[in-house]
Protein backbone atom coordinates (compact mmCIF):
# COMPACT_ATOMS: atom_id res chain seq x y z
CA UNK A 1 0.00 0.00 0.00
CA UNK A 2 1.64 3.57 -0.87
CA UNK A 3 1.81 5.43 1.79
CA UNK A 4 1.58 9.20 2.73
CA UNK A 5 5.35 10.63 2.71
CA UNK A 6 6.08 13.20 5.12
CA UNK A 7 9.30 14.66 3.28
CA UNK A 8 10.51 18.18 3.61
CA UNK A 9 7.95 19.99 0.41
CA UNK A 10 5.24 17.66 1.94
CA UNK A 11 5.32 19.70 5.20
CA UNK A 12 5.04 23.10 4.22
CA UNK A 13 2.09 25.17 4.74
CA UNK A 14 -0.79 23.98 2.30
CA UNK A 15 -1.68 27.36 1.79
CA UNK A 16 1.24 28.08 0.34
CA UNK A 17 1.65 25.02 -1.79
CA UNK A 18 -1.74 26.49 -3.30
CA UNK A 19 -0.22 29.69 -4.12
CA UNK A 20 2.66 27.89 -6.16
CA UNK A 21 -0.54 27.21 -7.93
CA UNK A 22 -1.61 30.91 -8.76
CA UNK A 23 2.58 31.88 -9.51
CA UNK A 24 2.26 29.73 -12.60
CA UNK A 25 0.02 32.95 -13.88
CA UNK A 26 2.75 35.39 -12.75
CA UNK A 27 0.95 38.01 -15.01
CA UNK A 28 -2.65 37.29 -14.15
CA UNK A 29 -1.81 37.50 -10.08
CA UNK A 30 0.16 40.86 -10.46
CA UNK A 31 -2.47 42.20 -13.12
CA UNK A 32 -4.86 41.52 -9.84
CA UNK A 33 -2.72 42.79 -7.51
CA UNK A 34 -2.41 46.29 -9.64
CA UNK A 35 -6.22 46.67 -10.12
CA UNK A 36 -7.33 45.80 -6.58
CA UNK A 37 -4.37 48.85 -5.78
CA UNK A 38 -6.11 51.09 -8.50
CA UNK A 39 -9.64 50.20 -6.70
CA UNK A 40 -8.28 50.60 -2.87
CA UNK A 41 -6.58 54.27 -3.83
CA UNK A 42 -10.04 55.38 -5.74
CA UNK A 43 -11.86 53.92 -2.28
CA UNK A 44 -9.47 55.95 0.13
CA UNK A 45 -9.50 59.05 -1.93
CA UNK A 46 -13.16 59.60 -0.97
CA UNK A 47 -12.94 60.21 2.53
CA UNK A 48 -9.88 62.91 1.81
CA UNK A 49 -11.90 64.91 -1.23
CA UNK A 50 -14.92 64.96 1.89
CA UNK A 51 -12.14 66.08 4.41
CA UNK A 52 -11.11 68.58 2.21
CA UNK A 53 -15.09 70.06 1.81
CA UNK A 54 -15.44 70.51 4.97
CA UNK A 55 -12.89 71.93 5.85
CA UNK A 56 -13.65 74.47 2.80
CA UNK A 57 -16.96 74.85 4.08
CA UNK A 58 -16.20 78.32 5.36
CA UNK A 59 -13.94 79.88 2.34
CA UNK A 60 -15.66 82.64 0.21
CA UNK A 61 -15.52 80.13 -2.65
CA UNK A 62 -17.41 76.95 -0.50
CA UNK A 63 -19.75 76.27 -2.88
CA UNK A 64 -17.12 76.04 -5.78
CA UNK A 65 -15.35 73.87 -3.98
CA UNK A 66 -18.17 71.76 -2.92
CA UNK A 67 -19.09 70.97 -6.24
CA UNK A 68 -15.88 70.42 -7.30
CA UNK A 69 -15.54 67.92 -4.46
CA UNK A 70 -18.45 66.12 -4.91
CA UNK A 71 -17.36 65.86 -9.01
CA UNK A 72 -14.41 63.95 -7.79
CA UNK A 73 -16.07 61.75 -5.31
CA UNK A 74 -18.11 60.48 -7.96
CA UNK A 75 -15.34 60.11 -10.59
CA UNK A 76 -13.69 58.16 -7.68
CA UNK A 77 -16.45 56.11 -7.18
CA UNK A 78 -16.74 55.60 -10.71
CA UNK A 79 -12.98 54.66 -10.72
CA UNK A 80 -13.18 52.25 -8.65
CA UNK A 81 -15.99 50.36 -9.38
CA UNK A 82 -14.42 49.84 -13.06
CA UNK A 83 -11.49 48.75 -11.40
CA UNK A 84 -13.56 46.23 -9.21
CA UNK A 85 -15.15 44.72 -12.01
CA UNK A 86 -11.54 44.13 -14.22
CA UNK A 87 -10.12 42.85 -11.02
CA UNK A 88 -13.14 39.90 -10.69
CA UNK A 89 -12.77 39.09 -14.31
CA UNK A 90 -9.11 39.31 -14.50
CA UNK A 91 -9.54 37.14 -10.94
CA UNK A 92 -12.00 34.97 -11.78
CA UNK A 93 -10.07 33.92 -14.68
CA UNK A 94 -6.85 33.39 -12.32
CA UNK A 95 -8.68 30.96 -9.85
CA UNK A 96 -10.42 28.87 -12.40
CA UNK A 97 -6.88 28.26 -13.94
CA UNK A 98 -5.20 27.39 -11.31
CA UNK A 99 -8.42 24.78 -10.28
CA UNK A 100 -8.25 23.19 -13.71
CA UNK A 101 -4.16 22.77 -12.77
CA UNK A 102 -5.41 21.24 -9.44
CA UNK A 103 -7.84 19.26 -10.90
CA UNK A 104 -5.73 17.73 -13.84
CA UNK A 105 -2.87 17.30 -11.14
CA UNK A 106 -5.06 15.08 -8.87
CA UNK A 107 -6.94 13.41 -11.71
CA UNK A 108 -3.48 12.42 -13.14
CA UNK A 109 -2.45 11.34 -9.65
CA UNK A 110 -5.61 9.18 -9.34
CA UNK A 111 -4.55 7.25 -12.77
CA UNK A 112 -1.40 6.31 -11.80
CA UNK A 113 -1.83 5.26 -8.15
CA UNK A 114 -1.37 1.22 -7.73
CA UNK A 115 -4.40 -0.84 -6.83
CA UNK A 116 -3.34 -1.02 -3.42
CA UNK A 117 -3.88 2.73 -3.08
CA UNK A 118 -7.98 2.37 -3.85
CA UNK A 119 -7.71 -1.22 -1.82
CA UNK A 120 -7.61 0.64 1.62
CA UNK A 121 -9.90 3.60 0.43
CA UNK A 122 -13.43 4.00 -0.30
CA UNK A 123 -14.59 4.85 -3.49
CA UNK A 124 -16.88 7.62 -2.33
CA UNK A 125 -14.03 9.01 0.33
CA UNK A 126 -11.88 9.65 -2.66
CA UNK A 127 -14.61 11.19 -5.09
CA UNK A 128 -15.48 13.54 -2.08
CA UNK A 129 -11.65 14.75 -1.92
CA UNK A 130 -11.80 15.79 -5.86
CA UNK A 131 -14.78 17.42 -5.31
CA UNK A 132 -16.03 18.66 -2.42
CA UNK A 133 -12.37 19.23 -0.83
CA UNK A 134 -11.06 20.65 -3.96
CA UNK A 135 -14.07 22.70 -4.23
CA UNK A 136 -13.66 24.43 -0.60
CA UNK A 137 -9.76 24.82 -1.48
CA UNK A 138 -11.35 26.82 -4.25
CA UNK A 139 -13.45 28.83 -2.26
CA UNK A 140 -10.73 29.13 0.12
CA UNK A 141 -8.44 30.69 -2.95
CA UNK A 142 -11.53 32.70 -4.47
CA UNK A 143 -11.88 35.05 -1.37
CA UNK A 144 -8.15 34.58 -0.41
CA UNK A 145 -7.04 36.49 -3.65
CA UNK A 146 -10.07 38.50 -4.52
CA UNK A 147 -10.96 39.80 -0.87
CA UNK A 148 -7.41 38.99 1.21
CA UNK A 149 -5.25 40.98 -1.15
CA UNK A 150 -7.59 44.01 -1.35
CA UNK A 151 -7.83 43.88 2.72
CA UNK A 152 -4.22 43.63 2.68
CA UNK A 153 -3.44 46.85 0.54
CA UNK A 154 -6.42 48.83 2.27
CA UNK A 155 -4.64 48.72 5.62
CA UNK A 156 -1.21 49.59 4.55
CA UNK A 157 -2.36 52.20 2.34
CA UNK A 158 -5.12 53.55 5.05
CA UNK A 159 -2.82 53.24 8.04
CA UNK A 160 0.04 55.25 6.73
CA UNK A 161 -3.06 58.22 6.15
CA UNK A 162 -4.09 58.11 9.59
CA UNK A 163 -0.45 58.13 11.20
CA UNK A 164 0.45 61.12 8.66
CA UNK A 165 -3.24 63.10 9.63
CA UNK A 166 -3.10 62.86 13.65
CA UNK A 167 0.06 59.60 15.03
CA UNK A 168 -1.35 59.77 18.48
CA UNK A 169 -4.96 59.00 17.54
CA UNK A 170 -3.86 56.76 15.33
CA UNK A 171 -2.26 54.71 17.57
CA UNK A 172 -5.35 54.36 19.53
CA UNK A 173 -7.10 53.45 16.60
CA UNK A 174 -4.48 50.25 16.45
CA UNK A 175 -4.87 48.94 20.04
CA UNK A 176 -7.62 46.70 18.97
CA UNK A 177 -5.24 45.04 16.27
CA UNK A 178 -2.83 43.22 18.13
CA UNK A 179 -5.96 41.33 20.31
CA UNK A 180 -7.54 40.16 17.07
CA UNK A 181 -4.18 38.80 15.51
CA UNK A 182 -3.81 36.90 18.95
CA UNK A 183 -7.38 36.15 18.57
CA UNK A 184 -6.88 35.05 14.68
CA UNK A 185 -4.21 33.11 15.19
CA UNK A 186 -5.84 30.53 18.05
CA UNK A 187 -9.50 30.46 16.62
CA UNK A 188 -7.09 29.43 13.55
CA UNK A 189 -5.27 26.80 14.87
CA UNK A 190 -8.21 24.92 16.62
CA UNK A 191 -10.41 25.19 13.32
CA UNK A 192 -7.79 23.20 11.48
CA UNK A 193 -8.69 20.79 13.36
CA UNK A 194 -12.28 21.25 13.67
CA UNK A 195 -12.66 21.34 9.89
CA UNK A 196 -10.15 18.13 9.08
CA UNK A 197 -12.95 16.48 11.01
CA UNK A 198 -16.30 17.81 9.20
CA UNK A 199 -14.37 16.98 6.10
CA UNK A 200 -13.64 13.33 7.04
CA UNK A 201 -17.35 12.60 8.25
CA UNK A 202 -18.41 14.31 4.90
CA UNK A 203 -16.26 11.87 3.01
CA UNK A 204 -18.01 9.23 5.14
CA UNK A 205 -21.11 9.76 4.39
CA UNK A 206 -20.01 10.64 0.63
CA UNK A 207 -19.02 6.80 0.60
CA UNK A 208 -22.42 5.48 2.13
CA UNK A 209 -24.24 7.48 0.06
CA UNK A 210 -22.62 5.94 -3.47
CA UNK A 211 -22.40 2.17 -1.96
CA UNK A 212 -26.21 2.73 -1.66
CA UNK A 213 -26.34 3.72 -4.98
CA UNK A 214 -24.36 1.04 -6.27
CA UNK A 215 -26.06 -1.57 -4.03
CA UNK A 216 -29.30 -0.16 -4.69
CA UNK A 217 -31.01 -3.71 -6.03
CA UNK A 218 -29.04 -5.78 -2.86
CA UNK A 219 -30.49 -3.20 -0.23
CA UNK A 220 -34.59 -3.65 -2.41
CA UNK A 221 -33.97 -7.57 -2.64
CA UNK A 222 -32.67 -8.24 1.23
CA UNK A 223 -35.06 -5.13 2.58
CA UNK A 224 -32.24 -3.39 4.34
CA UNK A 225 -33.58 -0.05 3.77
CA UNK A 226 -34.32 0.78 7.17
CA UNK A 227 -30.54 -0.57 8.10
CA UNK A 228 -29.56 1.52 5.31
CA UNK A 229 -31.68 4.69 6.92
CA UNK A 230 -30.11 3.60 10.28
CA UNK A 231 -26.17 3.84 9.05
CA UNK A 232 -27.17 7.16 7.16
CA UNK A 233 -28.65 8.92 10.18
CA UNK A 234 -25.46 7.85 12.38
CA UNK A 235 -23.15 9.38 9.46
CA UNK A 236 -25.53 12.24 8.77
CA UNK A 237 -25.26 12.92 12.98
CA UNK A 238 -21.78 12.73 13.01
CA UNK A 239 -21.25 15.50 10.61
CA UNK A 240 -24.52 17.56 11.31
CA UNK A 241 -22.45 17.60 15.55
CA UNK A 242 -19.13 18.34 13.48
CA UNK A 243 -20.12 20.99 11.30
CA UNK A 244 -22.25 22.58 14.45
CA UNK A 245 -18.99 22.31 16.53
CA UNK A 246 -16.82 24.41 14.05
CA UNK A 247 -19.97 27.26 13.66
CA UNK A 248 -20.22 27.40 17.40
CA UNK A 249 -16.61 28.36 17.07
CA UNK A 250 -17.10 31.17 14.50
CA UNK A 251 -20.36 31.78 16.75
CA UNK A 252 -17.97 33.24 19.67
CA UNK A 253 -15.30 34.75 17.74
CA UNK A 254 -17.11 37.01 15.49
CA UNK A 255 -19.05 38.63 17.68
CA UNK A 256 -15.85 39.45 20.17
CA UNK A 257 -13.82 40.42 17.19
CA UNK A 258 -16.54 42.88 16.56
CA UNK A 259 -17.21 43.93 19.47
CA UNK A 260 -13.20 44.75 20.03
CA UNK A 261 -13.14 46.59 17.12
CA UNK A 262 -16.05 48.95 18.03
CA UNK A 263 -13.94 49.72 20.82
CA UNK A 264 -12.17 51.03 18.26
CA UNK A 265 -14.16 53.65 16.93
CA UNK A 266 -15.05 54.34 20.84
CA UNK A 267 -11.78 55.89 20.84
CA UNK A 268 -11.76 58.09 17.45
CA UNK A 269 -14.59 59.87 18.98
CA UNK A 270 -13.56 60.09 22.26
CA UNK A 271 -10.12 61.49 21.46
CA UNK A 272 -10.82 62.66 17.92
CA UNK A 273 -13.60 64.80 19.63
CA UNK A 274 -11.39 66.24 22.10
CA UNK A 275 -9.00 67.26 19.91
CA UNK A 276 -11.15 69.29 17.54
CA UNK A 277 -12.41 71.38 20.85
CA UNK A 278 -9.34 72.16 21.68
CA UNK A 279 -8.65 75.39 19.52
CA UNK A 280 -4.94 74.89 20.10
CA UNK A 281 -4.38 72.17 17.59
CA UNK A 282 -5.15 71.57 14.02
CA UNK A 283 -7.17 68.94 14.03
CA UNK A 284 -10.44 70.00 11.73
CA UNK A 285 -13.96 68.60 12.13
CA UNK A 286 -12.84 67.71 8.20
CA UNK A 287 -9.95 65.65 9.47
CA UNK A 288 -12.10 63.63 12.33
CA UNK A 289 -14.59 63.18 9.74
CA UNK A 290 -11.96 61.50 7.23
CA UNK A 291 -10.43 59.86 10.53
CA UNK A 292 -13.66 58.12 11.17
CA UNK A 293 -14.45 56.93 7.91
CA UNK A 294 -10.74 55.77 6.95
CA UNK A 295 -10.72 54.44 10.46
CA UNK A 296 -14.01 52.63 9.66
CA UNK A 297 -12.37 51.44 5.81
CA UNK A 298 -9.56 50.03 8.00
CA UNK A 299 -11.65 48.04 10.43
CA UNK A 300 -13.95 46.56 7.74
CA UNK A 301 -10.55 44.79 5.56
CA UNK A 302 -9.56 43.62 9.02
CA UNK A 303 -13.04 42.08 9.59
CA UNK A 304 -12.67 41.12 6.01
CA UNK A 305 -9.60 39.05 6.86
CA UNK A 306 -11.22 37.81 10.00
CA UNK A 307 -13.72 36.37 8.01
CA UNK A 308 -11.54 34.99 5.65
CA UNK A 309 -9.77 32.91 8.19
CA UNK A 310 -12.70 30.95 9.17
CA UNK A 311 -13.30 30.23 5.75
CA UNK A 312 -9.28 29.47 5.05
CA UNK A 313 -9.75 27.39 8.00
CA UNK A 314 -12.06 24.87 6.36
CA UNK A 315 -10.52 25.21 3.08
CA UNK A 316 -6.88 24.42 5.04
CA UNK A 317 -8.37 21.20 6.00
CA UNK A 318 -9.82 20.39 2.49
CA UNK A 319 -6.36 20.99 0.87
CA UNK A 320 -4.79 18.61 3.42
CA UNK A 321 -6.74 15.90 2.26
CA UNK A 322 -6.46 16.70 -2.03
CA UNK A 323 -2.69 16.63 -0.96
CA UNK A 324 -2.59 13.71 0.87
CA UNK A 325 -3.54 11.86 -2.48
CA UNK A 326 -1.30 13.99 -4.65
CA UNK A 327 1.75 13.28 -1.94
CA UNK A 328 0.96 9.45 -1.75
CA UNK A 329 4.00 7.51 -3.34
CA UNK A 330 3.47 5.23 -6.55
CA UNK A 331 4.55 1.52 -5.66
CA UNK A 332 4.21 0.82 -9.36
CA UNK A 333 5.97 3.47 -11.02
CA UNK A 334 7.90 4.19 -14.62
CA UNK A 335 11.33 2.69 -15.01
CA UNK A 336 13.88 5.04 -15.33
CA UNK A 337 15.73 3.25 -18.32
CA UNK A 338 12.66 0.92 -19.79
CA UNK A 339 13.78 -1.77 -21.94
CA UNK A 340 11.62 -2.55 -24.96
CA UNK A 341 10.38 -6.21 -25.45
CA UNK A 342 11.93 -8.57 -28.28
CA UNK A 343 9.78 -9.12 -31.03
CA UNK A 344 8.70 -12.28 -30.40
CA UNK A 345 5.87 -14.43 -28.61
CA UNK A 346 5.33 -13.52 -24.79
CA UNK A 347 6.93 -16.11 -21.79
CA UNK A 348 6.41 -15.23 -18.99
CA UNK A 349 8.59 -16.66 -16.09
CA UNK A 350 8.13 -16.18 -12.06
CA UNK A 351 11.93 -16.57 -10.45
CA UNK A 352 12.19 -17.04 -6.78
CA UNK A 353 9.16 -14.36 -6.20
CA UNK A 354 7.72 -13.35 -2.58
CA UNK A 355 4.79 -11.22 -1.94
CA UNK A 356 2.82 -9.92 0.34
CA UNK A 357 -0.43 -7.40 0.91
CA UNK A 358 0.52 -4.91 4.17
CA UNK A 359 0.21 -6.18 7.31
CA UNK A 360 -0.52 -9.71 6.44
CA UNK A 361 2.08 -12.85 5.78
CA UNK A 362 3.03 -13.90 2.30
CA UNK A 363 0.47 -15.32 -0.15
CA UNK A 364 3.34 -16.12 -2.48
CA UNK A 365 7.28 -17.49 -0.86
CA UNK A 366 9.66 -18.77 -2.96
CA UNK A 367 7.14 -19.12 -5.92
CA UNK A 368 8.47 -20.18 -9.43
CA UNK A 369 6.62 -20.89 -12.76
CA UNK A 370 7.28 -20.69 -16.30
CA UNK A 371 3.62 -19.98 -18.87
CA UNK A 372 5.09 -21.18 -22.10
CA UNK A 373 4.96 -18.83 -25.31
CA UNK A 374 1.72 -19.34 -26.88
CA UNK A 375 0.21 -22.08 -24.80
CA UNK A 376 -1.94 -22.22 -22.31
CA UNK A 377 -1.18 -22.04 -18.60
CA UNK A 378 -4.41 -22.89 -16.22
CA UNK A 379 -4.00 -22.43 -12.27
CA UNK A 380 -6.55 -23.83 -10.25
CA UNK A 381 -7.22 -23.59 -6.20
CA UNK A 382 -9.45 -23.03 -3.78
CA UNK A 383 -10.28 -19.51 -2.42
CA UNK A 384 -6.72 -17.84 -1.13
CA UNK A 385 -4.45 -20.18 -2.66
CA UNK A 386 -3.03 -16.91 -4.42
CA UNK A 387 -4.24 -17.49 -8.13
CA UNK A 388 -5.32 -14.20 -8.42
CA UNK A 389 -2.52 -12.86 -7.37
CA UNK A 390 -0.14 -14.45 -9.74
CA UNK A 391 -2.71 -12.57 -12.16
CA UNK A 392 -2.32 -9.23 -10.54
CA UNK A 393 1.83 -10.00 -10.53
CA UNK A 394 2.07 -10.59 -14.22
CA UNK A 395 0.38 -7.73 -15.41
CA UNK A 396 2.38 -5.54 -12.31
CA UNK A 397 -0.85 -4.28 -10.85
CA UNK A 398 1.11 -4.97 -7.49
CA UNK A 399 5.25 -5.26 -7.48
CA UNK A 400 6.85 -8.70 -6.10
CA UNK A 401 8.43 -8.54 -2.22
CA UNK A 402 11.66 -10.44 -3.71
CA UNK A 403 11.80 -12.28 -6.50
CA UNK A 404 11.49 -11.54 -10.47
CA UNK A 405 9.22 -11.58 -13.16
CA UNK A 406 10.53 -12.16 -16.54
CA UNK A 407 8.13 -10.99 -19.71
CA UNK A 408 10.42 -12.57 -22.28
CA UNK A 409 13.61 -12.67 -21.01
CA UNK A 410 13.11 -9.24 -19.16
CA UNK A 411 12.42 -8.11 -16.01
CA UNK A 412 8.97 -6.51 -15.40
CA UNK A 413 9.78 -3.88 -13.39
CA UNK A 414 12.14 -2.93 -16.51
CA UNK A 415 9.54 -2.28 -19.09
CA UNK A 416 7.81 0.58 -20.17
CA UNK A 417 4.24 0.43 -18.44
CA UNK A 418 2.59 1.96 -22.11
CA UNK A 419 4.49 -1.24 -23.92
CA UNK A 420 3.71 -3.58 -21.03
CA UNK A 421 -0.04 -2.76 -20.91
CA UNK A 422 0.08 -2.70 -24.65
CA UNK A 423 1.07 -6.53 -24.56
CA UNK A 424 -1.52 -7.74 -21.83
CA UNK A 425 -5.21 -7.93 -22.44
CA UNK A 426 -7.45 -9.07 -19.23
CA UNK A 427 -10.77 -10.57 -18.96
CA UNK A 428 -11.99 -10.12 -15.19
CA UNK A 429 -14.97 -11.82 -13.63
CA UNK A 430 -16.69 -8.62 -13.11
CA UNK A 431 -16.77 -7.13 -16.32
CA UNK A 432 -16.10 -3.16 -16.09
CA UNK A 433 -17.78 -1.39 -18.57
CA UNK A 434 -17.93 2.59 -19.19
CA UNK A 435 -21.17 4.61 -19.83
CA UNK A 436 -21.80 5.35 -23.13
CA UNK A 437 -22.29 2.90 -26.28
CA UNK A 438 -21.19 -0.69 -27.23
CA UNK A 439 -18.95 1.24 -30.12
CA UNK A 440 -17.59 3.32 -27.35
CA UNK A 441 -16.65 0.79 -25.26
CA UNK A 442 -15.20 -1.83 -27.65
CA UNK A 443 -13.03 1.49 -29.40
CA UNK A 444 -11.45 1.48 -25.82
CA UNK A 445 -8.87 -1.71 -27.36
CA UNK A 446 -8.90 0.10 -30.76
CA UNK A 447 -9.55 3.81 -31.51
CA UNK A 448 -9.02 3.45 -35.04
CA UNK A 449 -11.16 0.34 -35.56
CA UNK A 450 -12.82 -0.32 -38.42
CA UNK A 451 -16.92 -1.25 -38.74
CA UNK A 452 -15.29 -4.62 -40.21
CA UNK A 453 -12.78 -4.96 -37.43
CA UNK A 454 -15.51 -4.48 -34.87
CA UNK A 455 -17.92 -6.98 -36.27
CA UNK A 456 -15.27 -9.69 -36.56
CA UNK A 457 -14.58 -9.18 -32.94
CA UNK A 458 -18.20 -9.39 -32.21
CA UNK A 459 -18.47 -12.50 -33.99
CA UNK A 460 -15.84 -13.93 -32.34
CA UNK A 461 -16.95 -13.37 -29.00
CA UNK A 462 -20.26 -14.87 -29.76
CA UNK A 463 -21.85 -11.59 -29.58
CA UNK A 464 -23.11 -10.76 -32.80
CA UNK A 465 -26.51 -11.80 -32.44
CA UNK A 466 -27.08 -9.74 -29.09
CA UNK A 467 -25.71 -6.70 -30.01
CA UNK A 468 -27.90 -6.54 -33.54
CA UNK A 469 -30.53 -6.65 -31.53
CA UNK A 470 -30.09 -3.93 -29.55
CA UNK A 471 -32.22 -0.64 -30.70
CA UNK A 472 -29.36 1.09 -32.24
CA UNK A 473 -27.34 -1.75 -32.62
CA UNK A 474 -23.64 -0.73 -32.06
CA UNK A 475 -24.47 2.61 -30.99
CA UNK A 476 -26.89 1.44 -28.41
CA UNK A 477 -26.13 3.21 -24.98
CA UNK A 478 -25.47 0.42 -22.12
CA UNK A 479 -25.83 2.48 -19.37
CA UNK A 480 -23.49 2.83 -16.16
CA UNK A 481 -21.13 -0.06 -16.15
CA UNK A 482 -23.29 -1.99 -18.79
CA UNK A 483 -26.50 -2.20 -16.38
CA UNK A 484 -28.71 -2.43 -19.05
CA UNK A 485 -27.14 -5.96 -20.29
CA UNK A 486 -27.25 -9.31 -18.83
CA UNK A 487 -23.69 -10.51 -17.12
CA UNK A 488 -23.17 -12.97 -20.15
CA UNK A 489 -23.52 -10.55 -22.52
CA UNK A 490 -21.55 -7.73 -20.70
CA UNK A 491 -18.78 -10.64 -20.43
CA UNK A 492 -18.42 -11.23 -23.96
CA UNK A 493 -18.43 -7.75 -24.76
CA UNK A 494 -15.08 -7.31 -22.43
CA UNK A 495 -14.29 -10.59 -24.42
CA UNK A 496 -14.46 -9.02 -27.54
CA UNK A 497 -12.71 -5.67 -26.60
CA UNK A 498 -9.55 -8.30 -25.77
CA UNK A 499 -9.86 -9.86 -29.04
CA UNK A 500 -9.87 -6.34 -30.60
CA UNK A 501 -6.57 -5.12 -29.35
CA UNK A 502 -5.28 -8.53 -30.24
CA UNK A 503 -2.76 -8.41 -27.59
CA UNK A 504 -0.09 -11.54 -27.40
CA UNK A 505 -0.49 -12.07 -23.85
CA UNK A 506 -3.99 -12.49 -22.29
CA UNK A 507 -5.43 -13.49 -18.97
CA UNK A 508 -8.40 -14.81 -17.69
CA UNK A 509 -9.49 -14.55 -14.63
CA UNK A 510 -12.31 -16.41 -13.34
CA UNK A 511 -14.04 -15.19 -16.60
CA UNK A 512 -16.43 -17.87 -16.31
CA UNK A 513 -17.66 -17.74 -12.41
CA UNK A 514 -20.28 -15.54 -12.07
CA UNK A 515 -22.73 -16.67 -15.31
CA UNK A 516 -24.92 -19.68 -15.66
CA UNK A 517 -23.45 -23.15 -17.32
CA UNK A 518 -25.74 -21.91 -20.45
CA UNK A 519 -23.98 -18.96 -20.64
CA UNK A 520 -20.56 -20.40 -20.00
CA UNK A 521 -21.07 -22.32 -22.93
CA UNK A 522 -21.25 -19.52 -25.08
CA UNK A 523 -18.56 -17.35 -23.47
CA UNK A 524 -16.21 -20.69 -23.29
CA UNK A 525 -16.83 -20.89 -27.48
CA UNK A 526 -15.15 -17.30 -27.10
CA UNK A 527 -12.57 -18.01 -24.70
CA UNK A 528 -11.66 -20.91 -27.10
CA UNK A 529 -11.08 -18.52 -29.90
CA UNK A 530 -9.47 -15.70 -28.28
CA UNK A 531 -6.76 -18.22 -26.88
CA UNK A 532 -5.87 -19.24 -30.11
CA UNK A 533 -1.62 -18.07 -30.98
CA UNK A 534 -1.45 -16.37 -27.54
CA UNK A 535 0.26 -16.76 -24.00
CA UNK A 536 -2.98 -17.29 -22.19
CA UNK A 537 -2.91 -17.32 -18.41
CA UNK A 538 -6.23 -18.95 -17.08
CA UNK A 539 -7.58 -18.18 -13.43
CA UNK A 540 -10.76 -20.72 -12.55
CA UNK A 541 -12.83 -22.37 -9.78
CA UNK A 542 -14.61 -24.32 -12.38
CA UNK A 543 -12.68 -27.27 -13.81
CA UNK A 544 -14.62 -27.03 -17.15
CA UNK A 545 -12.99 -24.41 -18.08
CA UNK A 546 -9.15 -25.50 -17.83
CA UNK A 547 -9.29 -29.07 -18.64
CA UNK A 548 -8.44 -27.93 -22.75
CA UNK A 549 -5.38 -25.71 -21.49
CA UNK A 550 -1.94 -27.28 -22.38
CA UNK A 551 -0.75 -26.95 -18.63
CA UNK A 552 -2.71 -27.01 -15.41
CA UNK A 553 -1.37 -25.97 -12.29
CA UNK A 554 -2.85 -26.56 -8.76
CA UNK A 555 -1.89 -24.24 -6.29
CA UNK A 556 -3.30 -23.91 -2.37
CA UNK A 557 -1.11 -21.78 -0.09
CA UNK A 558 0.59 -19.95 -2.17
CA UNK A 559 2.49 -22.88 -3.50
CA UNK A 560 1.96 -25.08 -6.13
CA UNK A 561 1.36 -29.21 -5.12
CA UNK A 562 1.08 -30.38 -9.04
CA UNK A 563 1.46 -29.06 -12.60
CA UNK A 564 0.82 -31.15 -15.75
CA UNK A 565 -1.95 -31.69 -18.18
CA UNK A 566 -5.41 -32.72 -17.41
CA UNK A 567 -5.02 -36.37 -17.99
CA UNK A 568 -1.85 -36.01 -16.26
CA UNK A 569 -3.83 -34.86 -13.47
CA UNK A 570 -6.14 -37.11 -13.51
CA UNK A 571 -4.36 -40.31 -13.36
CA UNK A 572 -1.94 -39.12 -10.65
CA UNK A 573 -5.12 -39.61 -8.76
CA UNK A 574 -3.91 -36.54 -6.89
CA UNK A 575 -5.71 -33.04 -5.58
CA UNK A 576 -6.78 -31.93 -9.02
CA UNK A 577 -8.39 -35.74 -9.64
CA UNK A 578 -10.54 -35.40 -6.13
CA UNK A 579 -11.43 -31.45 -6.97
CA UNK A 580 -12.87 -33.11 -10.39
CA UNK A 581 -14.64 -35.74 -8.89
CA UNK A 582 -16.06 -33.24 -6.79
CA UNK A 583 -17.33 -30.87 -9.25
CA UNK A 584 -21.12 -30.34 -9.75
CA UNK A 585 -20.64 -27.72 -12.27
CA UNK A 586 -19.91 -28.81 -15.18
CA UNK A 587 -20.78 -28.23 -18.71
CA UNK A 588 -21.08 -31.39 -21.15
CA UNK A 589 -18.72 -31.92 -24.00
CA UNK A 590 -20.46 -31.30 -27.30
CA UNK A 591 -18.92 -32.43 -30.39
Amino acid sequence: MPVITKKAKHQQNTILRVSAYLFRYKGLFWLTIGLATSMAAMEIAVPIAIQRIFDGLKATNALDGLIYGVGMIALFYLGSEIFNSLRIRVNNTLEQRVLLEMRRDLHSKLLRLPVSFYDQRKSGEISSRVIEDVAAVERALLDGTEQGTGAILRILMISAYLFYLQPFLASFVFLPVPILVIMGLYYSKGSRIVWKGVRESSGDLNSLLVEDIQGNRLIQTFGLQDRESTRFEFKAEALKEKTLRAMYRWANYHPITNLVTKLGFLSIVAIGGYFVLQESTDFTMGKLIAFFLLANMLYQPISQLHGLNHLIAAGRASGVRVFEILDAQVDVDEPLAPLALPNQPIELVFEDVRFEYPERPAILNQFNLTLEANRVTAIVGHTGAGKSTVANLAMRTYDVSSGTIKLSGVDIRQIALAELHDKVGHVAQDPFLFEGTVRDNLLLAKEDATEDEIMDALEQACSRDFVDALPMRLDTNIGEKGIRLSQGEKQRLTIARVLLKNPPFVILDEATASVDTITERSIQEALDRLVQERTVLVIAHRLSTVRRADKIVVMEQGHIIESGSHEALIDQGGHYANLWRHQSDLIPEYS
